[in-house]
């Protein structure tokens, strides 16, 4: 589990009462997890290619990168496997 669950908790117990919390809510971050990968996946799509005839294009580009690494991180903070933070 990423430690940016429980880093806002500073008592040990309420930490560790925190993460089984978290590890219960399994089916849910689950499924947010396949929400937040078909967004990432429809953000890799030919219909993202920048259109470089508009003169916008590149914030475009750039607003398709941030989402694109706001969603990474989520995926990151839902995949209770992992370890580190």
């Amino acid at each position: 589990m990423n430690v940016k669950w429980t880093s806002h908790i500073k008592d040990a117990q309420q930490r560790k009462d925190f993460e089984a919390y978290v590890k219960n809510s399994s089916s849910v971050l689950e499924r947010l997890t396949d929400l937040i990968t078909m967004k990432v996946d429809s953000l890799d799509c030919p219909a993202f290619d920048p259109d470089y005839e508009d003169a916008a294009w590149a914030y475009k580009q750039a607003d398709r990168n941030g989402q694109l690494r706001a969603y990474l991180e989520i995926l990151k903070l839902t995949d209770l496997t992992m370890e580190k933070g």
